[in-house]
Order: structure tokens, then sequence, then C-alpha cells
């Protein structure tokens, strides 16, 4: 850049930038499944579902060329989380309050649904009470 004014402009440019670069990886920050004893994270969530319903959680893969990790599913006693994103898979097939006759079959729905788990919180995975194949992330409280 042989003009001044546009370099101080380029120059000005460069903290908006690591901002925006930032941004974008904190965004992209990965969950994980836990150990059952959480001690050493810091950055730790526990997520617990209704004893009736069934939720498949998979981290995503590291990178765009990583192998993608394999489902595990939420246990009945619930289960740690690192904050981050994670993909759940749900078996909401059945709305409790919807009437039989408006899901006659199966329909199709996304397989796998990105959340995003916050530190130090307390989840429930719930299917939702009226459309199938919909569920709610729900924080009842913080970690003590």
């Amino acid at each position: 850049m042989s003009n001044p004014r546009q370099a101080a402009i380029a120059i000005s440019c460069l903290p908006l930038c690591g901002l925006l670069l930032a941004l974008a990886g904190c965004a992209a920050e990965r969950g994980a499944i836990l150990p059952s004893d959480p001690r050493d994270y810091s950055d730790a969530s526990f997520l617990e579902v209704p004893g009736d319903e069934y939720f498949w959680l998979q981290p995503p893969p590291a990178g765009s060329h990583a192998v993608t990790p394999g489902e595990e599913q939420v246990p009945k006693e619930g289960m740690w989380l690192k904050a981050g994103w994670i993909n759940v898979e749900s078996q909401c097939f059945r709305p409790r309050k919807a009437k039989q006759s408006d899901y006659p079959i199966f329909p199709e729905y996304a397989d796998l649904s990105p959340v995003y788990i916050e530190p130090g919180r307390r989840y429930l995975l719930a299917c939702d009470d009226y459309v199938v194949g919909k569920f709610s992330l729900i924080e009842t409280g913080r970690l003590q």
C-alpha cells in the first residue's frame, strides 16, 4: 500500500479483525462428555433427562477431516458435560399432549441438533409436549 491513508485504515481494522476471529473461535467451542468425576474441569455442567425419554449425545468432530466421535446415550441418572457445542439425537416420537391422530406415522426430522452447554449449570433435556421431534434444553440452576 503506497497510500499512507489506506495503510492507516488497514492498521486500524486489525483490532476489529482480531475480535471477530476471537468470537468465531468462541462460537466453535466443542463440548465433550466427561467422566463421572468432573473435579478436574472448571467448565463442567450436569445434564439430566426425564425417566421415560431417550437422548443420545455426540461431540462434534475436532476438525473438518477428523473422525466423528460416537454417540453416547444419556443415562437416567444424568451425565457430566464440558461446556460448548454438542449434538443431540432424540426419540421424541409421540408428544404427550398431542392427539394420537396428529402423528399416525413417524415424521422425518433432523437426526442431530446442536445445543450449547454453558459452564457451571444444571440442565434438563426434555421432549416437547406438542411437537414431534422437538426438544428443549432447560437450565434448571447453577452447580454449587
